[in-house]
């Protein structure tokens, strides 16, 4: 479906080409100065110096050159004027905002199709790493940002139809299993061990490792030994260690996926580490071999750093002086087995921001090293921090790691007192389910509302709030068109625009109009807080409408076709985005 705005442009070209205008000139944007008006012609200045005349005389003639200008069978424009120093401001046509809306609801997929909003040059398939869960040990708070915002990206991907590939990309070997293993054995634990004994032995293995020195522990040498001795054993396939291990893979594994569908994401693939165990070694061996790796003090390294770089950029050790591997190695090797297996066309890391280092270094030696199949992009999105109102990373009140489990049922506490301190009535209703929906939409919302980069303080209390920039107040605009449609049930909706448009429809108009845009302006940004942005904007303009308008009891039946258009338009769009979101929706609040 073609938009109302490439109409626009298209018809722009036309006219720019006939009066010998530059045509790549000809566009519209959106004000930056809403009260003035919907969208905005800024480049008469560039016009201007290019056959050397005034701006504001350029935005003169633009504007008397495009007044009248015509689409589907209506004048695009109720207001199109010149403004110093050089613009030309725009309000369009009621009617046409009406045709374009009332075309945009009759589409099964709101207009937006892949094939006709991304560029030539998209990917055809993204391949995408989030998650980053260890095996044997719990979600925690450091989890919810990474899982949550690439779930996001990955469903608006999809929604823009591209395909996608979701890999968790697990912690699942190394020490950490030695550890965990050995552990198991000391306690008689081999035969019978679930998911909640895998939670305390590896902190206790670990603490009996590294010793802590305010406790006056001291490391067990022995102990430690042992580990190493069975980290061995792990990675060169010897048995108990390696059914041990399986074992523990497979608990651990049942586990995660009933914790990420607690919070509605889902992966296509749970590889981890040990995926490419047998990878890794003859990979760095053929970088030696062909001159890409090279020894440095004992290690093998790679050298990435390029002329471009303004800061230091240090070699990517891919083998140390003893002949391990590092995790620039996994994920140099996760990299080569991803190309043997899959045909993604780029790469997107949803990974914590202090790992950027680390996967710079990684993306450039994977391609030094001819590790792709063509080349392709890499992009990690830098997650910023979840913090507490200390500014510093989200604690529990003893200083641990709060458990992510632990989060979501406090939320759900709070959500559901909430519900009953304000006399919701759920008479009929799973009071639990409803709460834990709210409680979950709240955190989701909360963390997706704030750019992806941007470290945020975490309030349980904001994020709950049935005002503002919130995840309930998203739900409870949905609740209430809903509650809405109960009381009309179905209603015919005209086709034509059948009475007089105030400031707040003709906003609801714009906002709608600009969802594709939307959609794509987070998808060229990595960023789906820009869908936050818009849903709460477009949810505040409804919430007014309804306060000012008679839904229900209005008697004109014009009117009231254009309200439940506008209901229809708004449910709409905020489910679709909430589905992008990953956001579930209460039939009640």
């Amino acid at each position: 479906m073609n938009s109302i705005i490439s109409k626009i442009n298209f018809e722009l070209k036309k006219v720019f080409k006939e009066h010998g205008f530059d045509e790549a000139q000809a566009y519209i944007s959106i004000s930056n100065r809403p009260e003035l008006a919907d969208y905005q012609i800024n480049s008469c200045f560039n016009i201007a110096k290019s056959i050397k005349k005034n701006p504001v005389e350029v935005a003169g003639e633009v504007a008397d050159l495009i007044k009248d200008l015509n689409i589907d069978g209506v004048n695009a424009f109720t207001k199109c004027e010149s403004c110093p120093p050089g613009f030309v401001n725009l309000k369009l046509n009621d009617e046409l905002l009406f045709l374009s809306t009332n075309d945009i609801l009759s589409a099964d997929d709101l207009g937006i199709s892949g094939t006709d909003i991304l560029p030539e040059d998209a990917p055809r398939c993204i391949l995408l790493d989030y998650g980053g869960a260890n095996v044997a040990k719990p979600l925690h708070v450091g989890h919810l940002r990474v899982a949550v915002i690439g779930e996001a990206l990955k469903r608006l991907y999809q929604r823009l139809g591209i395909k996608t590939i979701s890999d968790v990309h697990l912690g699942d070997f190394g020490l950490q299993m030695g550890l965990v293993i050995e552990q198991l054995k000391d306690d008689n634990m081999l035969d019978n061990f679930t998911i909640a004994d895998l939670e305390t032995i590896y902190p206790k293995a670990s603490l009996r490792a590294k010793g802590d020195k305010t406790k006056n522990i001291e490391p067990d040498l022995e102990f430690n030994e042992r580990a190493h001795e069975a980290t061995k054993k792990l990675q060169n396939n010897v048995e108990p260690e390696t059914s041990i291990w399986k074992k523990i893979l497979k608990i651990s594994i049942d586990d995660l996926k009933v914790r990420y569908a607690a919070l509605n994401v889902f992966f296509d693939y749970y590889f981890g580490e040990s995926t490419v165990k047998d990878i890794m070694g003859p990979m760095v061996d053929e970088m030696i071999k062909n001159g890409i790796a090279y020894e440095s003090e004992g290690a093998y390294v790679v050298d990435v750093k390029q002329d471009s770089d303004k800061k230091e950029m240090p070699p990517c050790i891919v083998r140390k002086s003893d002949g391990a591997v590092l995790y620039a190695t996994s994920d140099l090797a996760t990299i080569k087995f991803r190309e043997e297996n899959f045909d993604a066309d780029e790469y997107v890391y949803v990974v914590d921001k202090r790992q950027s280092l680390h996967l710079e270094q990684c993306f450039r030696a994977a391609k030094k090293a001819g590790l792709l199949k063509r080349d392709k992009k890499f992009y990690h999105v830098a997650v910023g921090t979840m913090n507490g109102a200390d500014g510093k990373p989200f604690k529990s009140r003893d200083g641990g790691v709060v458990k992510l489990e632990t989060l979501i049922n406090d939320a759900k506490v709070k959500a559901l007192k909430q519900l009953k301190e304000n006399e919701r009535d759920l008479s009929g209703l799973n009071e639990d389910e409803i709460a834990e929906k709210i409680s979950i939409a709240a955190l989701k919302y909360g963390d997706l509302s704030n750019s992806p980069t941007r470290d945020y303080v975490f309030d349980i209390e904001k994020f709950l709030s049935f005002q503002g920039n919130t995840g309930p107040y998203i739900l409870y605009t949905l609740v209430r068109i809903k509650s809405i449609f109960d009381k009309l049930g179905s209603h015919k909706v005209d086709t034509k625009l059948g009475a007089d448009c105030d400031d707040i429809v003709h906003n609801i108009f714009l906002k709608a109009i600009r969802y594709a845009d939307i959609l794509m302006d987070a998808y060229k940004n990595y960023d789906t807080s820009i869908i936050c942005k818009y849903i709460y904007e477009l949810s505040n303009d409804f919430n007014s409408f309804y306060h000012e308008h008679n839904i229900i009891n209005e008697i004109d039946e014009n009117k009231k076709s254009l309200y439940i258009m506008i209901c229809n338009i708004v449910d709409r769009i905020i489910r679709d985005s909430l589905n992008i979101l990953a956001i579930e929706i209460p039939e009640r609040m």
